[in-house]
């Protein structure tokens, strides 16, 4: 019975496998101009991902190399090397790999073999191609939409110059009249073609003195950057329409298309899909991208020819250019900028330092003491004529020394200064840590505004759709004007919520940048925690289980005792205190003890007087020295020693029962610390529930508002509880690593920095990464 059972399953595998590699190949050959052999790699990586993922459940996609092929310049080069391609018996499918080529092929009247042509650019079309064997994606931006983007710089405009690859332009006749119809029903007289064929020189000819010009149908990034300097040469405002990642934002404006070109290739697979299943490639409805498309500023174009858009683009425009950009900066390059550059760090440092030369001058009190000395005086008569050292007058010079052998008033001084080193030293170590707090808060708060930037941009685009929707609903008869002025409010409206988050998103930026100490203007870019492999500590333990969240505590709890800079502090001046009370018991008893030395040489002695050495007038004695211990004790200081020790003993007291305030501060900061961490943690479970929620709410509303089923209030409702939703999860998230940083802060040690620190905290509790 075994043996059966093996045989059969070997025999199911084996139909299995069969099956697997039965399913039927498809040979996709791709072809591409030699403008897109640069992009080539890219867009061939993109093109297999997209069709390999549509077509792996009933066929194999395959993209031989000898059939991904790059014609040479010229629509007779392209058209000969689809042509062999169209021969060629092992080629199932021919796609076309940029607009150059999907242009040219689609100007053919007859097509022989499948061809897909996911990139059309700039010509008429329908809801299908109509076309035996042919089937393309279209992206229509809409002239009205781009002159719209031209004038928010340049203000009203009669004329305009066009400027395209001389090759395109000859691929496809039906260029020139589309392209100047559609402008000239929008409003612009005078077209002025340029017909680009690698001749700067005579592109600088031909755009002298024109105010603005449009771009299209390049796709070589070196080539157009080069196109771009002779434009920005004559401060002409531009606009590119373009797929090349790259290369239409080089022009001033543009509008954001990278993402789309996924979705026509997309598109393309699906189309591909429904033909190899049976279905008819000229009766395939072409793509058209809907919905609005986020424009594109060039900074660095605008600065280079002085001129910018006005603020209803710029609120909504994606800016890019290499002075908009800046750095990347990650939470761990902040707190390390912080802790070198912070100025209010650098003036504790300063603090710091000063306290610790306080050390060096108490010691030094310790230390030989020598002075020179030198002087005339003059003495009465009485010691003038009575035998010693000197007479009337004396001019002299001399050295002293004196060496303080015991004196516990200096050794006092010396512990107590340094006490309160190590005391300003826990201090700095405290501003160390209240900085890292006050650089990562910063630096989560930058990412919430950059997220709620982003929320807000979604709302104003979603917003516009809707707009769009409900204009659809008024011809249709669904509703009245009255939705559409609704929604043109609402619209209003949401631009101002996102000027207002830029704004803060700018303050934000500008507020870390000040704590780290850079120029305010400074741009960068930071990156989200999630991005990141260096946020670790607690965040990953499961705190919201009781028994975890109680051991944790202890644990914490303990470790925030041993490390609080506060009781270390506190514990350098109780050391301090300490010592001034031994210092004023012992001044009762302790005597000073000192050595004392000194030497003069007598320059000159005159007048009247009697020397030891000599009665007479000559005087050969020129040195005279002493050599002794002084010993000094204070009987009487007016009751000052008392009322010393009993300032010593009253502030030892104080300090000790300070001490246990602190700790019990200690512990209860981070007993609150860690309940609103995982507050904190529980917010950003429940915020994602509802933003989901709120999502598919929307989702619903909008599709039956769509169908007339629902009114336009459900739908406002709707959408502002699902962005009201989202921009909690955002900040409920940012919250949580803010939470974080503070219970950290509590324990007084960050695991950002000092990993070892919880060692036996997170080896206990089986940590896993956030």
């Amino acid at each position: 019975m075994k043996l059966i059972k093996k045989i059969s399953l070997i025999i199911l595998l084996f139909v299995i496998s069969v099956c697997t590699f039965a399913k039927e190949a498809v040979n996709i050959a791709v072809l591409y101009s030699q403008k897109s052999s640069n992009n080539m790699k890219n867009s061939q990586s993109i093109m297999e991902k997209e069709f390999t993922a549509v077509l792996e459940g009933s066929y194999n996609a395959v993209f031989p190399k000898e059939y991904q092929i790059i014609a040479e310049s010229g629509k007779e080069e392209i058209e000969k090397r689809y042509n062999e391609l169209v021969a060629d018996r092992g080629v199932d499918v021919i796609v076309g790999g940029d607009f150059i080529v999907s242009n040219v092929i689609l100007g053919k009247k007859k097509i022989k073999k499948l061809s897909i042509m996911p990139f059309a650019q700039y010509i008429y079309h329908g809801e299908t191609s109509g076309v035996e064997n042919l089937t393309y994606s279209v992206q229509p931006v809409g002239f009205k939409k781009i002159f719209q983007l031209l004038k928010s710089v340049e203000g009203d405009f009669s004329e305009i110059t066009l400027i395209a690859p001389e090759e395109l332009l000859k691929a496809d006749e039906r260029i020139i009249p589309f392209v100047e119809k559609q402008i000239k029903e929008n409003g612009i007289s005078k077209i002025k073609w340029a017909a680009f064929n690698g001749d700067y020189e005579k592109l600088a000819a031909d755009v002298k003195g024109q105010k603005v010009a449009l771009l299209g149908g390049f796709s070589d990034k070196e080539e157009f950057i080069q196109i771009m300097d002779v434009l920005n040469n004559e401060k002409i405002v531009t606009y590119a329409d373009g797929y090349g990642t790259g290369v239409s934002d080089q022009a001033y404006l543009s509008f954001e298309v990278d993402t789309n070109i996924q979705k026509r290739l997309r598109k393309s697979a699906i189309s591909l899909l429904e033909i190899l299943d049976g279905g008819s490639a000229k009766n395939q409805k072409v793509y058209l991208v809907g919905g609005e498309l986020r424009p594109v500023i060039n900074q660095s174009v605008a600065e280079k020819i002085g001129k910018w858009p006005n603020w209803r683009t710029t609120v909504s425009a994606k800016v890019v250019g290499e002075k908009s950009l800046g750095k990347e900066l990650t939470l761990y390059s902040s707190i390390r900028k912080g802790l070198e550059d912070n100025l209010q760090l650098t003036i504790d440092k300063n603090d710091l330092n000063i306290q610790e030369y306080q050390v060096d001058a108490v010691q030094s009190s310790r230390l030989p003491q020598i002075k020179a000395a030198g002087g005339y005086k003059v003495v009465d008569q009485g010691q003038a004529d009575a035998p010693n050292d000197v007479k009337k007058e004396n001019t002299y010079v001399g050295v002293g020394l004196r060496q303080v052998i015991f004196n516990d008033k200096l050794n006092s001084a010396v512990s107590v200064e340094k006490s309160v080193f190590n005391a300003e030293k826990e201090s700095y170590k405290q501003s160390e840590l209240d900085t890292i707090l006050t650089v990562s808060t910063a630096y989560f708060n930058v990412l919430k505004l950059k997220a709620s930037e982003s929320i807000q941009y979604s709302n104003l685009e979603l917003t516009k759709k809707n707009l769009e929707l409900a204009r659809v609903r008024e011809k249709v008869g669904y509703s009245r004007k009255s939705d559409v002025y609704r929604w043109e409010s609402k619209l209003a409206t949401d631009i101002s919520k996102l000027t207002d988050s830029q704004a803060k998103l700018k303050n934000a930026k500008e507020g870390l940048m000040r704590i780290l100490n850079n120029e305010l203007d400074t741009n960068f870019q930071p990156v989200d925690i999630l991005d990141t492999e260096e946020f670790l500590g607690i965040a990953g333990l499961e705190l919201t289980k009781k028994n975890v969240m109680d051991d944790t505590l202890d644990k914490l709890m303990k470790l925030g005792l041993e490390n609080s800079t506060e009781i270390k502090q506190i514990d350098s001046y109780m050391d301090a205190a300490e010592r001034r009370l031994k210092e004023a018991d012992r001044n009762f008893y302790a005597p000073e003890v000192a050595l004392t030395a000194n030497y003069n040489y007598y320059m000159d002695r005159s007048g009247s007087g009697n020397l030891y050495s000599n009665p007479a007038d000559s005087d050969p004695r020129k040195e005279a020295w002493t050599v002794g211990i002084e010993v000094s004790i204070p009987l009487l200081e007016g009751g000052e020693r008392i009322a010393k020790r009993n300032t010593a003993t009253e502030q030892l007291q104080k300090l000790t029962t300070q001490k246990e305030d602190v700790e019990n501060s200690v512990k209860q900061n981070i007993r609150a610390s860690l309940t609103d961490l995982v507050t904190a943690k529980i917010n950003v479970e429940t915020s994602k529930d509802a933003r989901v929620a709120a999502d598919k709410t929307l989702e619903l509303v909008t599709d039956s508002y769509s169908r007339g089923e629902v009114s336009i209030t459900e739908l406002l409702d709707s959408q502002n509880v699902a962005i009201q939703a989202k921009e909690t999860e955002s900040a409920s998230k940012y919250d949580y690593y803010t939470k974080l940083m503070i219970t950290e802060r509590a324990v007084g040690v960050y695991h950002l920095l000092d990993p070892e620190a919880y060692f036996e905290l997170l080896g206990e509790t089986n940590l896993k990464v956030q």
